[in-house]
């Protein structure tokens, strides 16, 4: 019955999406909840948001399990993990974290991204003769290699 649901609310999200730059990041459903995670290129509004979750209340009434489970359409936090490679494509230029399937981790600036992968530099502080010397490496990853990739968040006060 969820997997309905998901799938119908998967459908509206993509009419209504549809001729926008709007993507979706994910759609879930709970027992209690249905939440809806989209954002697009600049950033999502509030006002997207509202106008998408209206657009579902609207289309989905009567529905006896959407009507249960309470929604929420908003843009994923910043300090959730990335999903999908419009998000990816939307943080290029930013240091990411990430955690790898081989149960490593890397660290670096994102410096490009295509279907397969993504690419980051990485700095590695050296000590050779009392000095410290910053070595950048870049490193190509693919994504069936990354199990989570956040966004370093970095807050400068003046």
């Amino acid at each position: 019955m969820m997997k309905n649901l998901e799938n119908n609310i998967q459908s509206l999200v993509n009419q209504w999406i549809e001729k926008t730059d709007i993507f979706v990041v994910e759609i879930k459903v709970t027992g209690s909840k249905t939440w809806v995670y989209i954002d697009k290129p600049e950033g999502i509004t509030i006002e997207e948001c509202s106008s998408l979750s209206r657009h579902l209340m609207n289309e989905l009434e009567g529905d006896v399990e959407f009507e249960a489970r309470e929604l929420e359409v908003s843009s994923p936090g910043m300090d959730q993990p990335l999903k999908v490679v419009d998000q990816y494509k939307r943080r290029i230029g930013r240091e990411l974290d990430l955690k790898l399937i081989d149960g490593t981790s890397a660290k670096g600036l994102l410096k490009a991204v295509n279907v397969d992968g993504i690419e980051i530099l990485q700095k590695t502080v050296l000590k050779q003769n009392k000095k410290k010397i910053t070595q950048e490496d870049q490193r190509k990853l693919l994504f069936n290699d990354i199990k989570e990739a956040k966004l370093v968040l970095t807050f400068k006060f003046k």
